[in-house]
């Protein structure tokens, strides 16, 4: 019983985080290979192995979320991932959410020749 308990802790913990005011919210958090099939057929020509992140933010406010800050922890490492309008990442419309997609091999220099990372979400910030 506490193995499945475990799990499902486990399973929501990375799929679905809310920040402490509920404004933002951050789901469908996956870790993939940028292009799976090339990667398998070619290996890594024109970067396909690459890891890469993709994960939604929910806007679930009246107001436009100019920029958003998160702490993510990789592997028991943790970095910073943010964003601005400035840079037209993470932008997110009132009341709407945006997908983003990042490239751990450029963010933190993750190897493509490493196992598939785990990453967390451990805190999660925004500005309207």
């Amino acid at each position: 019983m506490k193995i499945i308990l475990t799990i499902i802790t486990f399973f929501l913990s990375t799929t679905y985080l809310i920040s402490s005011d509920t404004d933002i919210t951050i789901s469908n958090v996956k870790v993939m290979k940028r292009n799976k099939p090339s990667c398998d057929r070619l290996g890594n020509v024109y970067d396909a192995c690459q890891w890469m992140l993709k994960f939604k933010i929910n806007n679930n406010t009246e107001n436009d979320l100019i920029s958003f800050c998160s702490v993510i922890k990789v592997n028991k490492k943790k970095y910073k991932l943010c964003g601005n309008k400035a840079k037209k990442k993470f932008h997110t419309k009132a009341n709407n959410s945006t997908v983003v997609l990042t490239n751990l091999s450029e963010l933190i220099n993750y190897d493509n020749e490493k196992p598939k990372p785990i990453v967390s979400f451990i805190s999660l910030n925004g500005k309207f």
